[in-house]
């Protein structure tokens, strides 16, 4: 692949226009590649979160997890799912439930990345 630099001399005062090297033209395809990969956003909507659940068949094995956690951090843990307006990556509850249900840390990624799509 041929590409050319477009850059300012400052000795001469003027622009010139050279090929780029073969590092140049490798760090291009990465940051390419990395403008194109989705972003995990931070928190999505908590409907968004169910309905990526829903769809990815584990809503019922979640909320066996929450219904059957006792004491206060049930409590917490049933009353987070139910009334939070968001859902957040970092929250200890998706930990929790990622390490129930098994899933990589790309999986809930992934269902977050969904989540952020449900419109």
């Amino acid at each position: 692949m041929n590409m050319n630099i477009c850059e300012f001399d400052p000795i001469t005062g003027t622009m010139i226009t050279r090929r780029a090297t073969p590092a140049e033209l490798a760090q291009r395809e990465i940051d390419i590649a990395a403008a194109a990969a989705p972003v995990v956003p931070a928190s999505v909507p908590m409907l968004n979160a169910r309905l990526a659940l829903i769809a990815a068949g584990h809503m019922a094995a979640v909320k066996t997890y929450v219904d059957t956690m006792p004491g206060i951090d049930g409590e917490q843990a049933r009353a987070y799912l139910e009334f939070a307006q968001n859902v957040r990556r970092d929250h200890l509850l998706v930990e929790g439930i990622r390490q129930v249900l098994g899933l990589t840390p790309g999986a809930i990624d992934a269902l977050f990345i969904t989540a952020a799509t449900i419109d």
